[in-house]
C-alpha cells in the first residue's frame, strides 16, 4: 500500500447488499416496490374530522371576536360627533365608508375617495380585455 491509501478511511461502514428476492410458490410474483401504508383511511379521517372541528371553533370564536369589537366600535362612535355610513359600490362592489358630520349632515370624508372607485370601476370593465378570463 501507498501513503496515499493509508490516509483514505471510511467513515461509516457499507450498507449491506439488500437480499435477493424470492417469490412465494403458488402466489403471483408481486413487484418488490410495493409499499403498505403506515395509516388506514380510518385515522386519516379521524384527523381530518378533528381539523375540522378545529376548524370551526377557531372561526366561531373570531366571529365572536368580530362581534364584540363592532359593538365597542359602535358605543366609541356614538361620542363623537360624526357617524358612519357603510355601503358597497355598485361598479367596483368594494366597500365605501361614508364620515358625515351629525350636526350639518355634511360629508366629512368618504373611503375609498371617488378617484380610487373610478379607477377600480375601469379595471372591472377592462377583466376581459386585459385577462383572458374572468375573475
Amino acid at each position: 500500500m501507498s501513503g496515499i491509501d493509508n490516509n483514505l478511511k471510511l467513515s461509516t461502514p457499507p450498507a449491506p447488499a439488500p437480499a435477493p428476492f424470492r417469490a412465494v410458490a403458488g402466489a403471483a410474483q408481486a413487484s418488490p416496490s410495493v409499499s403498505v401504508p403506515a395509516t388506514s383511511i380510518q385515522d386519516v379521517s379521524q384527523d381530518v374530522q378533528a381539523s375540522k372541528g378545529e376548524s370551526i371553533k377557531q372561526l366561531n370564536q373570531t366571529l365572536a371576536d368580530v362581534k364584540e369589537a363592532v359593538k365597542t366600535l359602535n358605543i366609541a362612535m356614538k361620542k363623537a360627533p360624526t357617524s358612519l355610513q357603510f355601503s358597497v359600490d355598485s361598479a367596483s362592489h368594494r366597500f365605501v365608508v361614508h364620515v358625515t358630520n351629525k350636526d350639518t349632515g355634511e360629508l366629512v370624508r368618504s373611503m375609498p375617495g371617488e378617484a380610487i372607485l373610478r379607477v377600480a370601476a375601469n379595471l372591472e370593465s377592462l377583466k376581459g380585455v386585459l385577462f383572458d378570463e374572468l375573475y
